[in-house]
């Protein structure tokens, strides 16, 4: 699956369901231009706008298509074997964690459409092992610690997929049909959005809202209570269990929501 979001705010845009054998740099073209239409983005407005894209996007082919489209990137390239080439050859390195994560700068550079610096990093794996990893990025000022602390960024959009998995159970609900599936993951991206909304608007100021999604759904969405219904089904009253150690949080709060 794939998923266009706004690490930002904690929502998402897009999510697209693809067969298991799909490799994403078969679908990086195809998401930038649905991000395009969902953003409404000028090219004024790509060029403010930085793609940060892991290495399954990063075939040479890829990058220049992105960098023609005017934005700005940092992006790790997908040859692990030419990394490790170029990364054997650079002496000098600047530790981001020292003893595990370095980066440096390699005497070659990739060439492109547009003038790119090409960065090189190596750090060891789980087993010890020595790894290496080239990214292009269209900062050419910036030092090389402070862009590797902006592509770590990208792993907001990881732990977002991991409290879906979590929280909404996205990896636990299986269905037969394609559509259904793919209902199914558009359903759990309004569930996220929704629960995000509640958190930012209807908790903020409570000590609920620095809660994740996780616990946000286990913990306090399943407040047991009793819903008393008028005569047209719709809903009078809401009483909440009052032994449950948030339902005092929930009852001051709960009418921000009729609100919004």
């Amino acid at each position: 699956m794939r998923r266009i979001g706004l690490t930002q705010y904690d929502e998402s845009l897009s999510s697209r369901l693809y067969p298991g054998n799909t490799l994403s740099q078969q679908v990086l073209q195809a998401s930038i231009v649905e991000l395009e239409a969902l953003l409404g983005l000028p090219w004024h407005a790509r060029r403010q706008l930085c793609l940060r894209l892991d290495g399954g996007f990063g075939t040479d082919q890829n990058i220049d298509w992105v960098l023609s489209k005017g934005y700005q990137v940092v992006v790790k390239g997908l040859s692990g074997s030419r990394a490790a080439a170029w990364g054997r050859r650079i002496d000098h390195w600047q530790a981001i964690e020292p003893g595990r994560r370095w980066i440096g700068l390699p005497a070659q550079q990739l060439k492109f459409c547009r003038p790119t610096r090409t960065i090189a990093a190596r750090w060891l794996d789980s087993a010890g092992k020595v790894r290496h990893a080239l990214f292009v990025v269209t900062d050419l000022e910036r030092p090389l610690l402070e862009l590797a602390q902006t592509y770590d960024l990208r792993t907001r959009l990881e732990v977002d997929f991991r409290e879906d998995k979590q929280g909404l159970l996205l990896a636990k609900r299986r269905k037969h049909s394609w559509e259904a599936q793919e209902t199914l993951a558009l359903l759990t991206d309004l569930a996220r959005n929704f629960i995000v909304m509640f958190r930012t608007q209807v908790l903020a100021g409570t000590p609920l809202a620095d809660f994740g999604l996780y616990r946000l759904t286990r913990e306090v969405l399943n407040v047991p209570g009793r819903a008393v219904l008028d005569g047209s089904g719709y809903l009078k009253e809401l009483q909440l269990t009052p032994t449950h150690p948030y339902a005092h949080i929930l009852v001051d709060v709960l009418p921000k929501l009729w609100d919004l």
